[in-house]
């Protein structure tokens, strides 16, 4: 019973934004304010950014979702993590190890449409995440789940962003941000504190109305 009721809410809600998107509105609720009407546009969507860790490259794999009013303020989720392809030896006799990073929270955005067929935003995303180096798959052998982080810490994240988006079709749009992250200090073991301070850029997509 309980699945019938959920998938005709997802039904429901499918047919509501396929319908939207055939009027091609902006948004997917109004309602009369005192002065004027407001509108509630939502998005979700995925990017990809370049940076460097410790000298190397890395990449960092985000995601936003949020709710647009008016066509220019979003507030939502959103969080990244590192995708970092480095054997680390340095803090171990025996064995490699890895860096694994990522951290989440709140954004609010500005969007400023140019027509419609594009946008441009600033955004500011806050939240916290957690560092750690883990053992490699093949050096976890004969040790004890907790033996297997060698070094782990929590940092507070902020990052200023800017993006230019452009509707791909329908109400799809790619978008090409850059980006700075500024951390607390992230005090592992013989590393920086601020490993994680740098410029990003990338590309995202989205699937939204707003």
């Amino acid at each position: 019973m309980k699945t019938k009721v959920w998938l005709t809410i997802a039904l429901s809600g499918l047919l509501c934004l396929t319908s939207l998107a055939q009027e091609k509105k902006n948004y997917i609720w109004s309602y009369e304010g005192k002065k004027r009407t407001n509108t509630i546009g939502l998005y979700g969507g995925v990017s990809g950014t370049y940076s460097t860790v410790m000298d190397n490259s890395a990449n960092w794999l985000g995601y936003k979702a949020g709710l647009v009013f008016n066509q220019h303020w979003g507030i939502g989720f959103a969080g990244s993590a590192l995708n970092y392809d480095k054997n680390l030896d340095r803090l171990v006799a025996n064995g490699t190890y890895r860096l694994e990073a990522g951290y989440s929270g709140l954004f609010l955005e500005y969007i400023v449409p140019l027509k419609d067929k594009a946008k441009l935003s600033f955004s500011w995303t806050t939240g916290m995440g957690l560092a750690q180096y883990v053992y490699n798959k093949e050096f976890k052998e004969n040790k004890l789940w907790y033996e297997e982080i060698i070094d782990q810490e929590r940092f507070a994240a902020n990052e200023l962003a800017a993006e230019f988006m452009f509707r791909l079709a329908g109400n799809w749009w790619l978008g090409v941000q850059g980006s700075y992250r500024d951390t607390s200090p992230v005090e592992l073991n013989e590393t920086a504190d601020d490993i994680f301070e740098q410029f990003n850029v990338g590309i995202s997509i989205k699937y939204g109305i707003f």
